[in-house]
């Protein structure tokens, strides 16, 4: 298995390569205007899912007006692989990834030494790894027994994820990788799609044995009593991962230090989206089954799971940063990653947030 630190970023690198010299040759269309601090901002996120919810709660609850911020497009500009986003946020298509995976950043500053991140969304590790009814009843374990015993029995499995060579390929490496296991030797990673639906699919027609998936996959499983969350870093099963910073907002810092009312104003909206899910868990919930499609059933069986992986504040935290430094570098999906210091820029959130309380 080759992770994207290799393969996924090849398509980018020669976009590069071929802008660099398509402006070499002076052919380029001029010069870019330089940004005004006019509050607006063009922005995407990964995906509609459960690590962007903040993102989702600030354009629902009209948060980025009450900050005197126009966001756009909305809906928001989805970039659903880290290639895509990198070159949208290198070429200036996109100024800021309102939603993003820290992971992200750090490939993008691999590419763009000037993307900093700006501040946090979601603290903690939000996927699962879910079985079906058939694997516990032919292993005869349960979500309670020891995690080793759980790993090895995913061996010779077919496992179903997004990508091979992303966070949830990733996350099956990582616990492989835990107990001397290889996972592209010892089981058989099926990308079975991005969305919820096709992921409980796979699992119920017997096309994979188990799934590594976001919340809500593995609630959606059990309330139809498919199977059970075999694995779940949010429930305290992995404590190696307790803690890891997870989605993330970043940007250029010549974007940044242009318009810094304006993404001052960023900060203070996703901190008010971020008030709102610790107090109004439920409702927060409702918004994200808007974009998701989940049942009620299933949206209410995530949220408390979902409220306590949420950040309370988006001044990033130094010490979620190297948890999720090191399960990257476990789990393959980068040889290295940059100090915190490089890349993060807690000033802006910082004095965003200076006296600021946020009411919701």
């Amino acid at each position: 298995m080759k992770f994207f630190t290799y393969n996924r970023l090849y398509p980018f690198m020669l976009i590069l390569l071929f802008t660099s010299l398509f402006n070499i040759a002076g052919c380029s269309l001029g010069p870019a205007t330089t940004a005004s601090d006019d509050m607006k901002l063009r922005v995407a996120i990964d995906s509609l899912s459960a690590p962007f919810l903040p993102d989702l709660v600030a354009l629902d609850k009209g948060y980025f007006q009450a900050q005197g911020l126009t966001v756009y497009p909305t809906p928001f500009q989805l970039e659903p692989t880290s290639p895509q986003m990198a070159e949208a946020i290198h070429s200036g298509a996109v100024e800021v990834a309102v939603g993003g995976l820290l992971t992200e950043a750090f490939l993008v500053s691999q590419i763009d030494a000037d993307v900093k991140v700006i501040g946090q969304l979601q603290v903690a590790f939000p996927n699962d790894i879910t079985v079906s009814n058939h694997f516990l009843q032919q292993t005869g374990l349960s979500e309670s027994s020891p995690l080793e015993a759980k790993v090895k029995a995913l061996v010779g499995k077919k496992i179903g994820v997004i990508s091979t060579t992303g966070q949830t390929g990733g996350f099956v490496s990582y616990l492989f990788r835990l107990f001397g296991l290889n996972a592209s030797k010892d089981a058989t990673l099926v990308a079975v799609g991005n969305n919820v639906s096709a992921a409980v699919a796979a699992l119920k027609t017997g096309r994979v044995d188990a799934l590594s998936f976001y919340k809500p996959v593995g609630e959606s499983v059990e309330t139809q009593g498919l199977g059970r969350i075999f694995i779940s870093p949010l429930r305290g099963d992995v404590p190696q991962m307790q803690g890891q910073l997870n989605s993330v907002f970043y940007a250029k810092a010549s974007l940044i230090r242009s318009k810094p009312n304006t993404i001052k104003a960023l900060v203070r909206a996703l901190a008010m989206a971020l008030a709102f899910i610790q107090k109004y868990p439920d409702q927060a919930i409702k918004i994200l089954q808007k974009y998701t499609h989940i049942d009620d059933k299933t949206a209410a069986a995530a949220a408390q799971d979902l409220r306590t992986s949420y950040a309370t504040t988006p001044i990033v935290n130094e010490q979620g940063y190297n948890v999720t430094a090191a399960f990257d570098i476990e789990a393959g999906l980068l040889s290295a990653v940059p100090p915190f210091k490089a890349i993060v820029d807690t000033d802006t959130a910082s004095q965003a947030m200076q006296g600021f309380v946020p009411v919701v």
